[in-house]
């Protein structure tokens, strides 16, 4: 049981304490009632708990952080391409409390495999596995596997965007997912938009996030940056900047939704004990606004506050449970 802090969650925005119990949140509410339910409850002495971050695009290509680092800066998920045996050894390292999403990479061949014989056997077992947009464009069938398609040019996307499109079920029903690691052009927009598929980005680079959220797409981020509070802040400022609880949902909540576990990144009754802890400046409720950085105090929002990400403000520090 924790006390005496700030717990983002919707179920209540104004909540200071919560408690775990056998991996699971098990309450949320104040300081009173905490104390009453647990007095050996942990002072949490102003530091906010949330739920942790995820890399939704983590490419092990030699110059990717170990899995601790990721851990130690408050990612508590991974989605790893790679080789098997990359993802194998990084997932052997992880530490407790970094969960591993694995898409090994496949070859065209290997994608046509499973796209034919093994279809069945994908569906009943959930197999995720990457692609590079080539090798893509070459299948003759879609395959029938959870699969990310790593893109990195606007060329490219406009081609798989069209081949998807050929079976725009398909790719929804399967969980099919992009990884853009390029600036997104605005005239993608809405295609992106339209497809139903999940995409992941870096807000590290200027992207149209505000565009891409208001056409309806699935938006989950990938991460360059030193910390992923550094990630959300990239995604807030700029002419096409989010709003902090958007560009906070993308590197949480979204992500887990695209690899299929839509119950993800929330802190509520009965949900994975998912948390990191963090020592903040201050709380606050921001909007999105390209001239002015747009801070309210005001708890009448009824809105849980997240770390203020002004570019003046120090990033929030993590600090051990």
């Amino acid at each position: 049981m924790y006390f005496g802090g700030d717990v983002y969650s919707s179920v209540d925005p104004f909540a200071t304490a919560l408690g775990c119990t056998d991996g699971k949140v098990s309450f949320i509410g104040s300081d009173e009632a905490a104390k009453a339910l647990d007095p050996d409850a942990i002072d949490l002495a102003g530091d906010l708990l949330a739920p942790g971050f995820v890399h939704a695009g983590l490419v092990l290509d030699g110059t990717a952080p170990r899995a601790a680092q990721l851990h130690e800066q408050g990612f508590t998920h991974a989605h790893v391409i790679g080789t098997a045996e990359a993802i194998a050894e990084f997932a052997a390292e992880a530490p407790t409390g970094l969960s591993v999403v694995d898409y090994p990479m496949l070859s065209a061949a290997g994608a046509e495999a499973g796209g034919s014989s093994a279809s069945s056997a994908a569906d009943s077992v959930g197999l995720r596995a990457a692609v590079d947009a080539s090798d893509f464009l070459a299948l003759e069938d879609l395959p029938a596997l959870s699969l990310f398609v790593l893109i990195d040019s606007g060329d490219r996307l406009d081609q798989v965007l069209a081949r998807l499109q050929a079976e725009p079920a398909h790719g929804q029903r399967h969980g099919y997912r992009l990884l853009l690691d390029f600036t997104v052009d605005e005239a993608q927009v809405d295609a992106l938009g339209r497809s139903g598929v999940a995409i992941t980005v870096d807000p590290a680079r200027a992207q149209p996030l505000s565009q891409l959220l208001a056409a309806g797409a699935q938006v989950s981020l990938s991460h360059s940056e030193s910390s992923p509070w550094a990630s959300v802040r990239a995604a807030v400022v700029g002419d096409s900047g989010i709003g902090a609880r958007a560009g906070f949902n993308a590197a949480t909540r979204f992500a887990h939704r695209a690899a299929g576990n839509p119950e993800g990144g929330v802190l509520a009754p009965g949900a994975e004990a998912d948390i990191v802890r963090w020592r903040v400046e201050r709380l606050v409720v921001q909007v999105a606004d390209p001239r002015v950085a747009a801070w309210s105090t005001d708890p009448r929002s009824g809105t849980p506050g997240l770390p203020e990400l002004a570019p003046d403000v120090p990033l929030p520090i993590r600090i051990a449970l």
